[in-house]
């Protein structure tokens, strides 16, 4: 068997997990390859990053596809209630597709240190914990105004900070602005899903060839993706009414303390 089949599952399980929970998706991919010594070319190339970015997008529609169907043709009717909602969701990925074509070199190699991806976990744990204490809102996705739109999707562009997660800001500014825990959760899984679209097709153009022994660790990695993917998905959109946001904000804490006091004891940068 192919031993980087192992790795490339664990990572594609992680990558599904973290890329839909609200606790970094970057935090996580960017540590545990450097605590158990992955440096393989094949685990850091762009057709596994492909395959893991396509892993989720897969699960996003396997879970959400209902929901585009149906808002697909309110496209064509802007001024109705559905489909201000479906311009809305487009027109919010806007900042974050600018934020990645204009700072994503830039922010990817100043920032990617362990205490850099800490201080954004921090971060981005207060405002959740601080969004989660608010009086839940009652406001469903479909009611999230053109303006509300807009706010979420600048929140979604802050999440090239590594660490600060995609999903958990966008979750924040969905709480912020008066969704339920529940459709917070939603929305920022709807959001995604233009734009994972779009990065996965962008980097899909400098995809190289792969060599036919890399073709099954990056399908196991592709599968593993979207298996967690769907579980995270399901779970937290499940359960995010009765449990809140808190558990995620403390459990991000706690990580990035640790990854703060390895880096101090192992000298990693």
């Amino acid at each position: 068997m192919n031993p980087l089949i192992v790795p490339a599952i664990i990572l594609g399980a992680v990558q599904g997990l973290t890329e839909f929970l609200p606790v970094s998706s970057t935090a996580h991919l960017t540590v545990i390859p450097r605590l158990l010594g992955w440096d393989t070319p094949l685990l850091n190339s762009l057709a596994f990053d492909v395959a893991l970015h396509g892993g989720t997008l897969l699960a996003l529609l396997l879970i959400l596809g209902k929901d585009w169907i149906r808002l697909a043709p309110s496209l064509l009717k802007p001024r109705s209630a559905p489909g201000k909602f479906a311009w809305g969701l487009l027109l919010a990925t806007i900042p974050a597709g600018l934020a990645g074509l204009i700072f994503e070199k830039s922010v990817s190699g100043a920032l990617r240190g362990t205490i850099f991806v800490s201080l954004f976990l921090a971060i981005g744990a207060i405002l959740l914990w601080w969004a989660d204490s608010k009086r839940p809102g009652r406001t469903t996705a479909e009611k999230t105004g053109l303006g509300r739109a807009l706010l979420i999707g600048t929140a979604q562009a802050l999440a090239i900070l590594p660490g600060l997660s995609r999903s958990g800001i966008t979750i924040t500014a969905g709480l912020a602005l008066g969704l339920s825990k529940k459709e917070a959760a939603r929305y920022s899984f709807m959001l995604s899903t233009p734009l994972l679209a779009v990065a996965t097709a962008w980097e899909m153009r400098h995809l190289p060839s792969i060599a036919a022994g890399d073709l099954a660790p990056i399908l196991a990695g592709m599968v593993a993706a979207v298996i967690s993917g769907i579980l995270a998905l399901r779970w937290l959109l499940g359960l995010a009414n009765r449990i809140g946001y808190r558990p995620f904000a403390i459990y991000r804490l706690i990580l990035a303390a640790s990854l703060v006091i390895w880096a101090f004891l192992a000298g990693v940068p």
